[in-house]
């Protein structure tokens, strides 16, 4: 059976539709791993919110002990200053209790400002946790549509498959060959379109000869790149 240029053109043809195919198959799972490590990012800031506030209350916890316990050293201090007998332990301890006194000042200052950091965290938090579902949201609906995807790609590419494997019958002798060699390593890229004297692709300038043939319809292989070249009806 003569190899045609009709036969190559409808080979590459098919071959660029498997390709494509394959492509969007292979595009699923990457929009599917982008939309969840996004997720994960979300999901990972609110975490990391939370864990702030959690410090946050300990942080808070630990001064008003700390507060609490300069208290009661302040009220001991107090009992002393009134038991002093002598100027001197009575300065020291006036000195003491005026120390802790403006310490503890301080450190409800510090406490104050741990609480409204707390206020602001938790009301940060609440608009993290929307944005995480927001973003859950968007991750199933992009599974599932890509499952969807999925189903019609496979099919699509079964009947595509079947149309190419009943098309290569057709191919014998250096045609078989070179396609049966060139296809698993270049796919579509094994075969290419005539672009006026030049092989479309690697642009090599063709001789007379070639070019004679493909104008009777005949498939011609490259020279130079080996493609299995036509010209397009």
């Amino acid at each position: 059976m003569a190899i045609t240029a009709a036969l190559i053109q409808r080979l590459h043809r098919i071959n660029r539709q498997k390709a494509d195919l394959n492509s969007q198959l292979l595009r699923g799972p990457k929009a599917v791993a982008a939309a969840r490590t996004k997720l994960q990012a979300a999901e990972d800031q609110l975490q990391a919110e939370r864990d702030a506030l959690k410090q946050s209350r300990v942080d808070a916890d630990s001064k008003q002990l700390q507060m609490k316990e300069r208290e009661n050293k302040i009220h001991d201090l107090n009992g002393k200053l009134n038991a002093a007998k002598e100027n001197r332990e009575y300065q020291a301890l006036k000195d003491q209790i005026a120390a802790d006194t403006q310490a503890n000042l301080v450190l409800s200052d510090e406490i104050l400002e741990i609480l409204e950091s707390i206020d602001a965290q938790e009301l940060a938090i609440k608009e993290t946790e929307v944005a995480v579902a927001k973003v859950e949201e968007e991750f199933q609906a992009i599974e599932r549509r890509i499952g969807e995807k999925r189903v019609g790609l496979e099919s699509e590419l079964e009947r595509v498959g079947a149309e190419l494997a009943e098309a290569e019958k057709e191919l014998s002798g250096d045609f078989k060959r070179e396609y049966d060699r060139l296809v698993p390593l270049k796919g579509e890229d094994a075969m290419a379109e005539l672009e006026g004297n030049c092989c479309g692709g690697c642009y090599q300038t063709l001789t007379p000869q070639l070019l004679d043939k493909t104008k009777i319809g005949q498939p011609i292989i490259c020279p130079s790149c080996g493609r299995i070249l036509y010209q397009a009806t």
